[in-house]
């Protein structure tokens, strides 16, 4: 790992492994999987979709990357007793490539 990777956090977000129900996320993993890696969501904060370009020409009519994105409260599964974390889960169009994103703690 880099210095600049210890310090900032890695450029890429994680991929992750995610379990839903009635269009929501409930659980996910972060791949590859490890010990303290799988949370409970406890919350569905905010929901968006996200677009961005074709990073390459393409001949579809409608261009673009579409995201669904949800900024949740989850807890660790292997430590329920500590305090829910923030995080935003990134679905990319497509069956179920996911990643993640952890929200910095304020203050």
């Amino acid at each position: 790992m880099s210095p600049f990777s210890r310090v900032f956090g890695p450029r890429e977000p994680a991929p992750v492994s995610v379990r839903w129900q009635g269009g929501e996320p409930v659980e996910f993993e972060r791949r590859p999987a490890r010990r303290g890696s799988r949370f409970l969501v406890t919350e569905v904060r905010e929901k968006w979709i996200e677009e961005s370009p074709w990073p390459f020409p393409s001949p579809m009519p409608v261009g673009g990357d579409r995201m669904r994105c949800w900024r949740v409260e989850a807890r660790s599964a292997e430590s329920p007793q500590e305090p829910a974390r923030e995080f935003v889960l990134r679905m990319r169009a497509g069956p179920g490539v996911w990643d993640l994103v952890r929200v910095p703690d304020a203050g």
